[in-house]
């Protein structure tokens, strides 16, 4: 079951606010990532390389949480609860530049922002996280 993510939140998933992301490694003990993200309607969507610890964990285990608390105001946050659905490639960058622009202000990840002597060598993936269950305060 999709949980819905309240219009008074949403803003917390549009960013710029970074979000801790929380996956489970294979020894069972939680790990925490501090990530850029983004709302596509559905999905909440976290991108990384295929490399990272988070993305393989959400390969093992894809149950997530993930919390964004509004700079300006401590009080309004959002936690997000559910499940990596998919694992999907971004091998033209779309969602990692959109994320640098949305955060950083730039055009593109690399160069404006990673080196660009990394553009080529990781492979980017989109995490998107289908919610389960939504606390908004």
């Amino acid at each position: 079951m999709t949980a819905t993510i309240p219009e008074s939140h949403l803003s917390l998933l549009t960013g710029p606010v970074y979000a801790v992301l929380t996956t489970i490694a294979p020894d069972g003990q939680p790990e925490n990532s501090v990530v850029w993200c983004s709302w596509d309607g559905t999905h909440v969507i976290v991108n990384s390389t295929d490399s990272r610890r988070k993305t393989k964990n959400a390969g093992h285990n894809p149950l997530v949480a993930l919390t964004a608390v509004d700079p300006k105001d401590p009080f309004h946050w959002i936690d997000v609860r559910g499940y990596v659905e998919e694992i999907v490639p971004d091998p033209e960058y779309k969602t990692i530049d959109a994320h640098a622009k949305l955060y950083c202000g730039v055009e593109h990840y690399y160069g404006d922002y990673a080196p660009i002597e990394r553009r080529g060598t990781e492979n980017r993936v989109d995490l998107k996280i289908r919610p389960t269950r939504v606390i908004a305060y």
